[in-house]
């Protein structure tokens, strides 16, 4: 699992590293979050050359060079080219020890992960599959679009087809930018002088995401506690204060990266900790984007608490993360490995004669939670894996001779 928190981007310097599709939802995203973004790329998509020539980002028409990533508060590598990618990372990450940095679709090369997010001026929410099924992650999204006239950070930027500004609101109060943190066996320190709700639950977070954490209180605290620490939440700012207005907001203890969360000052660290609804590996976060939506987003949260929990979600997309690393090999390209999937969690079969044959498609419970369909999601939610590893190991077989 990861961790969920909504970074700060408000005038920080972002960079994307690439300039097709996928970097341009990334630049949208930092854009929407007030962030300061730079792109470096020998070329860019229509609406990121159209947002560089009105000045809302920087461009720089050109291959990556050594020094690039120094100096940025976030990081994102959305090249094609896997060297590139991994060149960012070692640079950005072990190089200059910038706290947040992504390379799309390489999880062991982030530090954090991207989410799919939707957004009706209002509320914002999240989605991540911890990285197991970006498929279903889609799903849920679009689901979420509809039903609450919203509208994914994906389809923004053109207007007929053309692209148009977007809106940096720097000014007002910025979205922010929902990551979900990857904390296996990094070091995460909580500081505060009792385990109140709110310690409890993020110590919970950071320990069902496999992080080694360390609790201590003010009095206790010295130095050498946050030298190594990727990640530090305390519930008073002022014991671990230093100033986070530099990018990248290094505190004065040697070898510590920077990632700070105040329960106090929510607004004055690196990110803070949203209302969340987990099943297992799904998360979705809920949060207001200013003080006017707080009461919508309490009862959205719990109206979403009693559809997505413990309702299978969390099993499918677990059972799905079973079978991710040999579908990714067994399809050279995205493209096909993202048809496979689509095709996969979409067939619902119908018993006629004796035969198995597709019928419509899969709702995955979101406009039916009662539907018994057989499908994929609900042999899996119901504990039928045998036949579900069946159809699965099937279906990729057939696919693979036809390609």
């Amino acid at each position: 699992m990861f961790y969920p928190a909504h970074i700060n981007l408000q005038d920080k310097k972002c960079l994307v590293v690439g300039g097709g599709t996928v970097a341009e939802r990334k630049v949208v995203a930092m854009l929407l979050s007030g962030g300061n973004v730079t792109v470096i790329s020998p070329d860019t998509t229509e609406l990121l050359t159209f947002l560089a020539n009105i000045g809302t980002i920087r461009w720089h028409k050109r291959q990556l060079q050594t020094g690039d990533t120094n100096g940025y508060f976030l990081v994102c590598a959305a090249t094609d080219f896997t060297d590139i990618n991994s060149a960012v990372f070692t640079e950005a990450h072990e190089k200059h020890k910038i706290p947040f940095v992504n390379v799309v679709d390489v999880i062991p090369q982030c530090t954090f992960a991207a989410a799919s997010v939707v957004t009706d001026g209002e509320i914002l929410l999240s989605i991540s599959t911890s990285g197991k099924s970006p498929a279903t992650s889609r799903r849920i999204r679009e689901h979420f679009e509809k039903i609450l006239d919203a509208t994914s950070l994906y389809t923004l930027g053109y207007e007929d087809g053309k692209p148009i500004p977007i809106v940096s609101e720097r000014e007002g109060q910025a979205l922010p930018y929902p990551v979900y943190l990857l904390l296996e066996n990094r070091k995460c320190v909580v500081v505060s002088e009792q385990k109140t709700p709110e310690v409890e639950r993020r110590i919970s977070l950071l320990d069902r995401c496999g992080a080694s954490v360390v609790h201590i209180s003010p009095d206790e605290m010295k130095p050498y506690h946050l030298e190594d620490a990727f990640l530090v939440i305390a519930d008073k700012r002022s014991a671990v204060d230093y100033p986070l207005n530099t990018n990248p907001p290094y505190p004065p203890y040697q070898g510590g990266i920077g990632i700070r969360e105040y329960l106090d000052e929510p607004n004055a660290g690196t990110h803070f900790t949203p209302e969340l609804i987990i099943d297992d590996n799904l998360i979705i976060s809920v949060s207001a984007r200013s003080s006017t939506g707080i009461d919508k987003a309490k009862r959205l949260h719990k109206k979403l608490t009693n559809e997505f929990e413990n309702n299978g979600y969390g099993v499918f997309i677990e059972f799905l993360g079973t079978r991710r690393a040999e579908i990714l090999k067994a399809f050279p390209t995205p493209k096909k490995r993202a048809d496979f999937f689509e095709g996969l969690i979409d067939t619902v079969e119908e018993a006629v004669s004796g035969l198995q044959i597709p019928s419509t498609t899969c709702c995955l419970g979101l406009t039916n939670p009662e539907c018994s369909a057989e499908c994929l999601f609900n042999w899996v939610r119901h504990g039928k894996l045998e036949h579900a590893n069946t159809f699965t190991s099937k279906r990729l077989d057939k696919e693979q001779r036809r390609c």
